[in-house]
């Protein structure tokens, strides 16, 4: 079996890491803890975002237009690829969802890269977990409550709101990522090991 490698430690620590694959190389971005970016860095453009507040009772939902929406990235991250040109402006004006992928970059798309919604919702789940939140709570968009459900165990959250809640046991869910496997030196998460299809 062959994996490819995210330095999740160093995600965390400098906001920033590369994903490289046999078809693509992607700069996949995090910032304040809440935020995370994918930009393609051949063709210099953003393919995949996911919006995550912990400080809210529904941790992810409709992307949110909270002050941190205009968090800077990391002054490492803009060190390192000011020479690049790449979309930084309006980085959320054409999506209302808080987990967006696009198409060519999903499985079975024409950019040859699988498992990117993994990578970005273990991300989430891995840095809400060293923040000490037990459950991550989810706003389904449409009918992707079933997603959540088969990929990361989620069950029904009680709300009296009337709309659908979800939430992933971090502790269970974390171990239901199929396609991921986390590595941990001294008690902290610092490589994703990503299978390969």
């Amino acid at each position: 079996m062959k994996w490819y490698i995210l330095n999740y430690r160093n995600l965390m620590a400098e906001g920033f890491a590369i994903y490289q694959t046999a078809a693509a190389k992607l700069l996949i971005t995090i910032r304040g803890c809440c935020m995370i970016d994918v930009f393609d860095l051949k063709a210099c453009m953003h393919v995949a975002y996911l919006d995550f507040d912990m400080q809210r009772d529904v941790i992810l939902a409709h992307a949110f237009g909270s002050p941190v929406i205009g968090l800077p990235f990391t002054v490492r991250m803009r060190q390192a690829f000011s020479k690049i040109v790449l979309p930084f402006e309006d980085l959320r004006s054409s999506h209302d969802v808080g987990l967006y992928v696009k198409k060519p970059y999903r499985n079975k798309g024409v950019k040859g890269i699988w498992n990117l919604d993994e990578i970005l919702m273990a991300a989430a789940m891995a840095t809400a977990f060293e923040h000490g939140v037990p459950v991550f709570t989810v706003k389904p968009t449409g009918d992707r409550a079933r997603y959540y459900r088969s990929k990361f165990g989620a069950k029904t959250w009680p709300t009296t709101a009337s709309e659908s809640i979800v939430a992933i046991d971090l502790t269970a869910g974390m171990q239901k990522l199929k396609h991921i496997e986390f590595v941990e030196i001294n008690g902290q998460i610092h490589f994703f090991k990503v299978k390969r299809n």
